[in-house]
């Protein structure tokens, strides 16, 4: 029993720990981040620019789809007002403040709780883009499929993941709608069994992260997709607990990750072996 209260003490965060995940938050990381125009690294100063939310800033390489972008907005805005409900099969971690894994919930619930903002949406859209014009997207964790619908305007192929049957059909609902279907392939199950079957020859240019926020599962699906990572592994929620929070830190530290960056409560792993090894906080 003493064993296991000292192993409880020595998980509990310390001060330090708490001010490292509370300037990774979304809110306040903005403030307390580098801005883009202190980077010295072409790649970071290009990304840097085309994640800010003024249009002045954002790099050629990032044009704006505009028409499929303002039929995405109406989605969400359809469904923020949809009371419909879903029977919920949580997977992850539940809710942020009890665990509670609701078994039914409203769709407008949901979209109020889980969707990317929409300004992240468009400014991930805008940095995929400058990764490259077109490449290969997985997604952990579809939810309402908006941020599904967000990569495939942007030409990129789209694989993504789900554990809730009925979830993932509200977001093949609006994929059908926005007409955008044939550029996302979605799967349903375990996170764990679903990277399970993910055969030696499988990449992915970009790897999306959102969806199971527990320190041990985020740890163990980061470490086993990342042979599968070309380019850039995201790590969403990075500040949700203390748990993700420490799991983001032992991220950066792998061998395998020469370069991490923060930006409004996300993480960025980056292969980047023509970089040296850095990390930053992106404001």
């Amino acid at each position: 029993m003493a064993d296991h209260h000292a192993s409880l003490a020595s998980r509990t965060p310390s001060l330090k720990d708490r001010w490292l995940r509370f300037r990774d938050t979304r809110l306040v990381a903005p403030w307390l981040g580098t801005s883009w125009r202190k980077l010295h690294s072409p790649t970071l100063f290009t990304w840097g620019r085309a994640l800010q939310s003024n249009p002045k800033h954002w790099p050629h390489s990032a044009p704006v789809e505009e028409d499929a972008i303002d039929a995405i907005a109406a989605w969400r805005t359809q469904l923020s007002r949809t009371s419909d409900l879903v029977v919920r099969r949580d997977l992850g971690a539940g809710e942020r403040k009890s665990g509670k894994k609701q078994a039914t919930v409203s769709v407008q619930d949901m979209a109020s709780r889980a969707l990317t903002p929409e300004e992240d949406a468009r400014a991930l859209g805008r940095w995929l883009r400058c990764v490259a014009p077109k490449g290969r997207f997985l997604e952990l964790g579809t939810s309402l499929g908006v941020m599904s619908a967000h990569v495939a305007a942007t030409g990129w192929d789209v694989e993504t993941w789900e554990g809730c049957p009925q979830t993932l059909a509200w977001a093949q609902k609006g994929w059908d709608t926005l007409g955008c279907s044939s550029g996302i392939h979605a799967q349903c199950g375990n996170f764990v069994e679903l990277v399970g079957r993910v055969g030696k020859g499988e990449f992915w240019d970009v790897v999306y992260l959102d969806g199971f926020h527990e320190e041990g599962a985020t740890l163990h699906l980061a470490d086993a997709l990342a042979p599968h990572v070309r380019e850039v592994l995201v790590i969403d929620d990075i500040a949700w607990s203390h748990g993700m929070h420490r799991a983001w830190r032992e991220l950066q530290s792998r061998p395998e990750w020469r370069v991490s960056f923060s930006w409004r409560g996300r993480g960025f792993l980056l292969k980047a072996p023509h970089m040296r090894r850095q990390h930053v906080r992106m404001a």
